[in-house]
């Protein structure tokens, strides 16, 4: 399979064990023909991010679910996905798992190498490895799952939607909003009722959590560009 002649790899993962990474080592030692795989779990973001400087690791993995389930810092987080886009050298493979749509979006803006999905086959993971390591992607390797989650015809918020969660998201309460923006109390209660329905959240703790998460995606990728 392609040219690739590396006989040992290390890939490293944030935190948290999963079985799924064990699957993927094991295609790709096989794919791959290595004679020795090493899978490293780092409990910090700056130990990882100090043996990806040292050029020690060949892959790094990170889950969707490590970003804010509290055991780093935001901090931490984002400066971890400044540096590793910035490291031309390590292979950085996103893994998206129960994601909305607007915020994969944003993952894509993100400058990882390879965007993937729990739901992929790890054929697909490894073919994407080896052209990102032979050279041969003019690009970010964007699955296909992802792809077709990204192409879905989903109802778009309009900026008056948008605004009012937004706004919701700096402290405002509807009646605030309402004042601010000049509108009737029921409408922008509809337009923030349309906003959560079009993003599939089922319940206020759903919104916060979709709020922060975006807030987040948007400072720590903003005017970065691929």
């Amino acid at each position: 399979m392609g040219s690739i002649t590396l006989k040992t790899m290390n890939i490293a993962y944030l935190y948290r064990y999963n079985i799924l990474y064990d699957l993927i080592s094991s295609f790709i030692t096989r794919e791959l023909k290595l004679n020795d795989l090493y899978l490293h779990q780092f409990h910090s973001t700056d130990s990882l991010l100090q043996s990806v400087e040292r050029y020690e690791m060949d892959i790094v993995i990170i889950h969707s679910s490590c970003l804010f389930d509290g055991a780093s810092s935001e901090a931490e987080i984002r400066k971890l996905l400044s540096e590793l886009r910035n490291n031309k050298r390590t292979i950085t493979v996103f893994f998206a798992q129960n994601m909305k749509s607007a915020l994969l979006k944003k993952i894509v803006l993100s400058g990882m190498d390879i965007i993937f999905s729990s739901r992929d086959t790890p054929q697909e993971l490894v073919l994407a490895l080896v052209s990102m390591m032979n050279k041969s992607l003019p690009g970010r390797y964007i699955s296909k799952t992802i792809r077709e989650n990204l192409q879905k015809n989903d109802n778009a918020l309009t900026p008056k939607e948008w605004e009012v969660i937004n706004l919701i998201s700096q402290g405002y309460s509807l009646s605030e909003i309402a004042s601010k923006k000049c509108r009737a109390m029921s409408t922008i209660s509809t337009q923030k009722r349309n906003a959560m329905n079009k993003l599939h959240l089922k319940n206020e703790s759903e919104l916060l959590c979709f709020l922060h998460q975006n807030t987040f995606f948007n400072y720590s990728f903003s005017g970065y560009h691929v």
